[in-house]
This record gives C-alpha cells, sequence and structure tokens, in this order.
C-alpha cells in the first residue's frame, strides 16, 4: 500500500515532509513561507501577521499540528522568541524516504542538487542541536529570502547543505611532510541561473555568526587553500572553473558593525589563500544586503562592462586625453565594448583572468595603466585583480612594448560607496598599500569619479595624475 494512504497523508502534508526532510528543521512560519514563495513577504525576514494570508497560514499550522499528534513531525527546540523549531522523527524520515523514491543504503549520498536527494541516518539528519540552532536559522532565512528573489528578479535557485558540499582530501604538512585526511566542510553551496541566459552564480555559503575570530577564520581559509590545491592537482584552472564555485558568500549576522567583520574576515582571507585570491572571490554581506548581491551578479555583464563602455567613450574621445583606445564617435552600440584596451590572449591565459584596461600618455611617451575592476560593497575580487596585474605588469609584453610605468586601479561600484580600502593586518600590507597609493572610484550607475578619499572629480580623471 502507498505511503501516503497509510499515513493519510495530503499533498500539503507531503510537501511538508519533503521541506523538512530538505532544511532538517524549520519553524512553522519558515515550514508556511516554503511551501510556498508567493505567501513569503517583501520585506523578508522582517514582517508582521498583517503582512501574511491568515487562512492560509491557520490551514498550514492545522496540518502540522495533526502531523505532530501522529508523530511524523516532533519539537526539536525552541527559539528565544518561544517560536517552535520543528523537525521529521525517525518514523517520518523513514517516510521522507519512501516519498521521494529515496534508497534506505548506507553511502547512497547522490549530489542534492536539482533534487537527487540522498540517504543519510537519523543520526545525521536530526535537527541541529538547540546551541546551533541560530546559526542553522541563519541558513533557513537565507534559503526563503532567495525563493523570494528567485520569483522578484526571474531566476532559478538550488542549494545544497554541508552534508553534501563536505568533501575528504588528502594535505601535506609544509612542516613534516606526511599526509594527512581533511574534510573541508563549507556550510552550503548554491546556484543561480537567470532565466533566459546561460549565465550561472555557483557560490560557496558561509553562515557567520560572529563567533570565529582571528586563528579560527585563518584556519577556515587555509582548509579552503589546501581544498583548492587538491582538486588542482593536473587540472588546467579554465576547465576547474566550470565546476566549482566562484564565490565564498560569508552571511554575516553583523548590521552595524559589518565594516569591521569585514575587516576582521578580509586580512586573514588574504593572508592565506594565496594564488587562488583572482579565482575565488570573497563577498561578505547579510540577509539585508543578500538582494545587492544578486542584483550585482545577474546585472554585472549590463552595468559593469557596457554602462562602463559607455561612460568612458567619451572621455576618451575628449581632445585633451592623450591615450588608447580611441573608439569611433559613430560607435553608439553599447554591445560593442570598444572602450577598453585587452591583453593578448597568450598573455591573458598566463595571467589566468581578462583585465580591461584603458591607458593614458605622459608626456615622456610612458604611460598609465588604469585598470577598472569591480568593487561593490565588501568583496575581494577587483582587489585583489589589482594587486595581482600590479605585482606582474612590468613582465607582460605588451605592458613594456607601450612602456607602461603604474597601475592605476579604478574601483567600479554600482550603488553605495564602499569604504576606503584598509588593509590592516595583512601579511603584505607595505606592499598592499604602495599598489593603492593612487586609485579612483567611480559609480557605474551615475557615471560619477571620485579621488581615493572621496572627493568628487571635476575634470578629467584619466588626466588626474598626468602631473604627480
Amino acid at each position: 500500500m502507498d505511503v501516503r494512504t497509510i499515513h493519510k497523508l495530503s499533498p500539503t502534508k507531503c510537501k511538508i515532509i519533503e521541506r523538512l526532510f530538505i532544511y532538517r528543521s524549520l519553524t512553522p512560519y519558515q515550514v508556511f513561507f516554503l511551501l510556498d514563495p508567493d505567501n513569503i513577504p517583501l520585506t523578508y525576514p522582517h514582517f508582521s501577521w498583517e503582512l501574511l494570508n491568515l487562512s492560509k497560514m491557520r490551514s498550514t499550522w492545522n496540518q502540522l499540528a495533526q502531523m505532530q499528534k501522529t508523530g511524523i513531525i516532533q519539537v526539536a527546540a525552541k527559539l528565544s522568541n518561544d517560536t517552535k523549531v520543528l523537525t521529521l522523527s525517525e518514523e517520518g524520515l523513514s517516510i521522507a524516504y519512501s516519498l521521494l523514491d529515496i534508497p534506505e543504503i548506507e553511502g547512497y549520498r547522490n549530489t542534492g542538487w536539482n533534487n537527487q536527494h540522498g540517504y543519510f541516518p537519523y543520526e545525521l539528519y536530526r535537527a541541529p542541536k538547540e546551541r546551533l540552532q541560530k546559526h542553522h536559522n541563519l541558513g533557513i532565512d537565507f534559503n526563503v529570502l532567495m525563493e523570494l528573489l528567485s520569483l522578484k528578479h526571474n531566476f532559478t535557485y538550488d542549494f545544497i547543505d554541508n552534508r553534501y558540499a563536505s568533501v575528504e582530501f588528502s594535505s601535506v604538512d609544509e612542516n613534516t611532510k606526511i599526509e594527512t585526511k581533511k574534510i573541508f566542510r563549507p556550510d552550503g553551496e548554491f546556484i543561480i541561473r537567470p532565466n533566459g541566459t546561460d549565465k550561472e552564480f555557483h557560490c560557496w555559503v558561509e553562515f557567520d555568526m560572529g563567533t570565529e575570530k582571528g586563528k579560527l577564520l585563518y584556519e577556515k581559509f587555509s582548509k579552503y587553500n589546501q581544498y583548492l590545491s587538491y582538486i588542482s592537482q593536473g587540472v588546467e584552472r579554465d576547465s576547474l572553473a566550470t565546476s566549482i564555485p566562484s564565490t565564498i558568500f560569508f552571511v554575516t549576522t553583523a548590521r552595524q558593525s559589518i565594516w569591521s567583520r569585514w575587516q576582521n574576515i578580509q586580512r586573514n582571507y588574504l593572508n592565506t589563500i594565496e594564488n587562488w585570491s583572482t579565482f575565488i572571490n570573497l563577498y561578505v554581506g547579510n540577509i539585508e544586503s543578500l538582494e545587492s548581491l544578486v542584483l550585482s551578479f545577474i546585472n554585472e555583464g549590463d552595468l559593469f562592462k557596457n554602462k562602463l563602455n559607455l561612460n568612458l567613450r567619451p572621455l576618451l574621445n575628449d581632445q585633451a586625453y592623450i591615450g588608447q583606445p580611441k573608439p569611433s564617435k559613430n560607435l553608439t552600440n553599447a554591445s560593442s565594448l570598444s572602450s577598453f584596451c585587452y591583453l593578448y590572449g597568450n598573455e591573458m591565459k598566463i595571467l589566468g583572468w581578462e583585465p580591461y584596461f584603458t591607458v593614458t600618455r605622459l608626456k615622456s611617451n610612458e604611460h598609465q595603466v588604469f585598470l577598472y575592476v569591480k568593487f561593490d560593497e565588501y568583496e575581494t575580487g577587483g582587489i585583489c585583480k589589482a594587486i595581482d596585474f600590479a605585482s606582474k605588469f612590468e613582465t607582460i609584453e605588451s605592458m613594456k612594448r607601450i612602456n607602461a610605468i603604474e597601475v592605476i586601479p579604478v574601483l567600479l561600484y554600482s550603488d553605495k560607496k564602499p569604504h576606503s580600502l584598509d588593509f590592516i593586518g595583512c601579511d603584505q600590507k607595505v606592499k598592499f598599500d604602495s599598489i593603492f597609493k593612487k586609485y579612483l572610484w567611480h559609480n557605474v550607475s551615475e557615471n560619477k569619479w571620485f579621488d581615493k578619499n572621496g572627493n568628487h572629480i571635476q575634470t578629467h580623471p584619466l588626466n588626474l595624475f598626468l602631473v604627480d
């Protein structure tokens, strides 16, 4: 007899079991929102009763009460506001395996992606202990909000937790030369795919309660470095890029103090990640800034390349500007990225990423290289690419040919200007400070330019450093 018939499971109850199976434990509100993302208030995770469909919510509450009475679900914990946290009982987990056609075979893991669920014994499935509930709840709020944003901004969203994202690997200790087994255990991974495009945004995610201080953060990012080095053995980075995340997203509970938290996370990342810094972007944000991150990715091509391309064109065609490139005044197609110089293909392959830049000629026939990198709020990718290019440009043949003497980073952002750069606590602080001795800010959305101190530039920005 079918498990639905045996346990008198309605379609809604089946879906509740599926959601509790995927997320391990949920509050009644989270169950309600994940049953139908259309019910999620636009202000989530902040909401009040009047924003909710009360009749639908009461129906969900009743079904949860019935399932608790029959022993399919149970209370795992209570939050500080006395809200119950619900989970499947051992019997409920067995029902979930039957509903989802998952063989109850030890070691049947699967990938977790696209509803390809695996088998986990109850000891591994059971809800996190009460002391870890805040951490777990932050992860659930993250997923609920992503479901809302997927509707709002027309993308598909998929997520796996650390049961699927964890990987065992080998690492050789530099001092003892002894090989040891280690576990790479991020809190999860997610993938965003904007509908109607072939774009994909693949991230590792870490839910940060602010309890990990310097040493623990250092060890965490060292583990990332070791794991990336392990999986890249004998593999070209181009092929590796299609199979692993390109970003680590730190979701922190910090609100007012996010800048100080960012400083601690950033310096430990830069001190440990080594040559992966241009390959893996680190982004630090909170639930409130999650939508900005999503939009920053979805709009990256249009905003940070096409819009910048248009912003630069009149500057490059200005008679006061002597440099390259010189795009045609008749060229109006924004998709024609004529406002940038590029390296040769073999040079880009050696560098490992694609820089785009303009060059300003000095009276001595030397050139300043203005390198355009994205720095939208708290992220490392653009900073690390500027450091990488500034460290290597003197060895690049095309840079030698134009007699390039310095690299001036242009930090691109789309909304609120980030804090000024600060490398306090970084092992290579002196080097980083020298690279960013000169740099500009550019608000791509409003086409405004600022110097490193945040002063609005009224003159031609690419001529700003002609006289030092």
